[in-house]
């Protein structure tokens, strides 16, 4: 199936699920730019995210979990930074504002309850199952626009399960859209992503940050706090 035939056949489910999110993101542009312009800016954000529906890749569609990811994150937040940019936005402020309405979306009811069911179905024997199928399915490069990742297992001690991705779906699709700068940012995402999920992520380096891989460790207990620079801008 081509990837404009899959999310437009599935753009009512898309569409609704932007809506519970963007909210979040309405309040805070409330807040910083006033009523009238935060809900401009609300309005054209979703505006431009049905725009950009259509082409963007097809990796699977509900086969693959990080389809998910490539919409609701690279695309959506692809929106999200386009709107801000317009209003004369800087990268960094931008950025600053997609990260504090995900990190509020994460953790507004019933997200954070729907996160954290997925966070202990993550390390039950079912889902580390899942994960090792998904990691050897993305070995086979499918689909060019996907990611490519491996399935570490956990050596016991210092984390339960690792995945080391060597090409990230949302680098490619930024790439493609002419916003590469905005990857780097949206790695910091991760954090209150896996806090929502009640886990431990522990990472040293990122593809979009310049790395070779970017190499998840997870386990439970208490979630990293890591306070991305940009915040301060």
């Amino acid at each position: 199936m081509e990837a404009e035939s899959w999310y437009l056949q599935n753009k009512p489910r898309i569409m609704r699920e932007i809506g519970v999110a963007l909210p979040h993101f309405r309040k805070l542009f409330v807040k910083v730019y006033g009523k009238d312009a935060g809900d401009a800016i609300a309005k054209e954000t979703k505006q431009r995210f049905e725009v950009l529906l259509p082409d963007i890749p097809y990796i699977g569609g509900d086969e693959n979990r990080l389809t998910k990811g490539l919409y609701m994150t690279a695309a959506a937040m692809l929106a999200t930074y386009q709107s801000l940019r317009a209003r004369g936005e800087s990268v960094e402020g931008a950025a600053r504002l997609i990260y504090l309405g995900a990190s509020s979306f994460y953790s507004s009811f019933p997200t954070r309850l729907l996160m954290r069911w997925q966070g202990r179905r993550n390390f039950s024997r079912k889902g580390m199952n899942q994960r090792r199928r998904d990691a050897a399915v993305s070995q086979e490069r499918r689909y060019p626009d996907d990611w490519v990742f491996e399935f570490v297992e956990g050596d016991g001690a210092t984390f339960e399960y690792g995945l080391d991705y060597t090409e990230c779906g949302i680098v490619k699709y930024l790439s493609r859209e002419g916003a590469p700068e905005l990857a780097p940012y949206l790695c910091w995402l991760d954090y209150p992503f896996f806090a929502s999920m009640r886990m431990k992520l522990v990472r040293t380096e990122t593809i979009a940050q310049g790395g070779q891989r970017c190499d998840f460790r997870c386990s439970r207990g208490q979630p990293v706090q890591v306070t991305p620079e940009f915040l301060n801008v």
